[in-house]
């Protein structure tokens, strides 16, 4: 999927969590080189969109994420300049008080495969 993802533009993981294992698991999972070591972790992704702006300069960023409420945080910053997918997988993805709670997001899909669906590339090409 992340080969896929880099065909469409740079791609970066942004991940929150433990500052000591969550690079762990990214690295053992192989995502890191899958995008070429270009990995940020924070506590609080959402409260860093100026530091990822000035790492990663662009015009336009998608964010897919499976919590809504990141979604929502960052899209009340970027706005228009943000296309936020939302993952329905995990203990957030049917949970009707935070769904009715935050703003629909730009796009959902029920599963990350389903983004080169929704993102319409031919996977072959």
């Amino acid at each position: 999927m992340l080969r896929y993802l880099k065909r469409l533009g740079q791609t970066v993981i942004l991940s929150d969590g433990d500052a000591i294992f969550q690079p762990i698991k990214i690295d053992h999972s192989g995502i890191r080189s899958e995008v070429d070591s270009r990995v940020l972790i924070f506590i609080h992704k959402e409260r860093m969109l100026p530091r990822i702006e000035s790492l990663y300069p662009a015009d336009h960023y998608v964010m897919v994420d499976d919590k809504l409420r990141i979604l929502s945080e960052m899209k009340e910053l970027w706005k228009n300049r943000l296309t936020s997918i939302f993952v329905r997988q995990g203990h957030y993805a049917n949970d009707p008080a935070l769904t009715a709670r935050y703003p629909r997001p730009d796009a959902m899909v029920d599963r990350i495969v389903d983004l080169i669906d929704l993102l319409s590339l031919n996977p072959e090409e």
